[in-house]
């Protein structure tokens, strides 16, 4: 049996003590791998890891959803019709789905800090290859290989920052970089808006602005690389691998950073090695799809009863959510820039003005410039949404009742973006279908909530292997639609969306969580 923890008291007193005494003189002290990163508390170098860890989040979040507007500009330059914008667009979200095992294994074998630096650096690499790519085969290729390497960026962070902060830090921590990285989703538009517009022919650069945008979009995973060689290795997987000593210099180090004081003056002296429990259930509890897994908690466990009903539940709103998120609104800033460069007599709603021969690809007129107009709908409206999302996560309030509310509002848009006429409120109707990422966290939450301790990594992970699905096949929906069928795109996602809201209703309160199911599978 281990022994107790340390109590917060005899914490304190220990510091106390050690600051009065020279570092020759420090008490030996033996504390598990939680109480020691309590001691080395939560302060700079905190600040500094999940700043960096929000930035990689950031960098893989703006490479990924950069398409929706690089394709718009790029469509008449690679002769690129509408039927393939969904494969391209979907295009990362395919890279994670057949890498993500890969880099979850590579994580926990070589370490947080040099898989997640190689992974951002080469897909940045990657990035910027495609900018200089002469055609659209060319082009997609080197996309899709960048994507190969984006599933780690775009989750490891979150593992990699929790494993660094004090437990009781730790939700908040992850809360707040939940709520940053939503709103970083803002630099997208504004990064377009500031590139595509710009005459580059006035200082004698004869490229097309959609190759500068694709570089700008690589730029922050290169530059977030750089920063990592700053990182200190993840503690918690130094003890995995044996390697007490080095976690106990990162630990030091992180205490002076916070501190002030030299690496000498931190307390403790030796970790003692965890029998794997509590460390193994906090990395489940972590919701990320990195988290390992042990042999005996296999997903077969998660097709039997109790767990199948809450699987294919959970399952199903976060593909719906995803597919709305990452499918439809992707296409939001083509189709409403091609409803904005209609002519002002024309009337109709979108899917009207879109069937019109101007906005065809393919067509002798083809156009590959975004209005104005459609900069200023997409950048206001992903600030003002991303603000919304950000303050409604704090608000407290069930997670049950916002997921009704919220898959019922963004379906009520969603039904209205393709029957008013009016083409501004449409197109802000349109990008109001974002607020979707506002599921995501409590969708992730039910995974933790519903399902045992013993299965709950699996189970959070394969909840989100389902949203990931749902972008590919949402946004693969939604561009063989809107080229095809608009309409049935618009009433096709509005019904989606309505059926996940009743869904919603199926789950349980937060004062009634499934104890039953607990108690049966850990019994």
């Amino acid at each position: 049996m281990d022994e107790p923890s340390l109590s917060e008291e005899t914490m304190k007193k220990t510091l106390y003590i050690n600051k009065l005494k020279p570092p020759t003189e420090k008490i030996k002290m033996e504390v598990n791998l939680e109480d020691a990163l309590d001691l080395a508390g939560a302060g700079k170098y905190q600040l500094f890891h999940c700043t960096l860890m929000l930035a990689t989040l950031s960098a893989a979040l703006i490479e990924m959803i950069g398409s929706a507007f690089i394709l718009p500009a790029a469509a008449c330059d690679l002769d690129l019709p509408d039927s393939l914008k969904g494969i391209l667009i979907s295009m990362p979200n395919i890279g994670v789905i057949l890498t993500a095992p890969f880099w979850g294994r590579a994580a926990d074998s070589l370490g947080r800090k040099p898989v997640l630096l190689c992974s951002a650096a080469a897909s940045g690499v990657l990035g910027f290859a495609a900018s200089v790519m002469p055609n659209l085969v060319t082009f997609a290729l080197c996309k899709l290989a960048a994507s190969l390497f984006l599933s780690c960026p775009s989750s490891l962070g979150w593992a990699y920052a929790s494993e660094m902060l004090p437990q009781k830090r730790r939700d908040l921590a992850l809360l707040i970089m939940n709520g940053f990285l939503t709103t970083s989703s803002t630099l997208s538009p504004l990064l377009a808006w500031g590139i595509l517009p710009f005459d580059w022919t006035q200082i004698g650069i004869q490229v097309h602005p959609w190759r500068f945008l694709t570089a700008a979009y690589a730029l922050p995973l290169l530059l977030v690389a750089v920063w990592l060689t700053q990182a200190k290795e993840s503690p918690k997987f130094l003890m995995t691998k044996g390697k007490q000593q080095e976690a106990l210099t990162v630990l030091g180090h992180i205490y002076a950073r916070n501190h002030g004081a030299p690496v000498d003056a931190y307390p403790v002296t030796a970790l003692k090695k965890s029998n794997g429990k509590s460390d193994h259930a906090s990395e489940e509890g972590s919701s990320c799809e990195l988290a390992p897994i042990r042999r005996s908690e296999t997903a077969c466990a998660l097709l039997r009863p109790p767990h199948l009903k809450w699987l294919a539940l959970t399952g199903f709103l976060m593909f719906g959510l995803f597919s709305l998120l990452n499918g439809l609104f992707l296409f939001a800033p083509d189709t409403i820039n091609k409803v904005m460069q209609g002519s002002g007599e024309e009337e109709g709603t979108i899917c009207i003005i879109m069937n019109q021969a101007v906005n065809e690809t393919v067509s002798p007129d083809c156009v590959d410039s975004i209005s104005q107009d459609t900069f200023i709908i997409m950048a206001v409206t992903t600030v003002v949404y991303g603000l919304a999302v950000m303050a409604v996560s704090l608000i407290p309030i069930s997670k049950k009742t916002l997921l009704v509310g919220m898959y019922f509002c963004v379906g009520t848009n969603c039904l209205l973006s393709g029957l008013l006429k009016n083409r501004t409120v449409a197109g802000i109707m349109m990008s109001a279908l974002q607020i979707t990422a506002l599921g995501i966290g409590p969708l992730t939450a039910y995974a933790v909530q519903l399902f045992p301790t013993t299965l709950r990594g699996t189970a959070v992970g394969a909840v989100l292997m389902f949203g990931r699905l749902g972008s590919v096949v949402g946004a693969n929906a939604a561009g063989a639609l809107l080229a095809a069928a608009c309409a049935a795109a618009f009433y096709g996602f509005a019904a989606l969306l309505f059926l996940c809201a009743a869904l919603s209703l199926l789950l349980p309160g937060n004062r009634s969580a499934p104890s039953e199911v607990q108690s049966e599978a850990e019994t």
